[in-house]
């Protein structure tokens, strides 16, 4: 049986502000927000193993977004 790789990202409010490179993860999203530009670029991180079979909640944060992602 194969198996399908996915990861769920569930951003907080997208804003058209510019991106910072730094997101929050594990936060409620429904009382946050983050860029357009910076999810943009958490997809663009999402090969990496670690992501495959998870959720990951997305905010606006002070930690580099590849480091976010390994850190979940």
């Amino acid at each position: 049986m194969n198996v399908l790789d996915y990861t769920i990202l569930r951003p907080g409010g997208l804003t058209d502000d510019p991106g910072i490179g730094k997101v929050a993860t594990g936060d409620d999203p429904s009382v946050s927000t983050i860029s357009r530009e910076d999810e943009a670029a958490v997809v663009a991180a999402l090969d990496e193993r670690q992501t495959y079979h998870r959720a990951i909640n997305l905010a606006s944060g002070s930690t580099p977004i590849a480091e976010a992602i390994q850190q979940g």
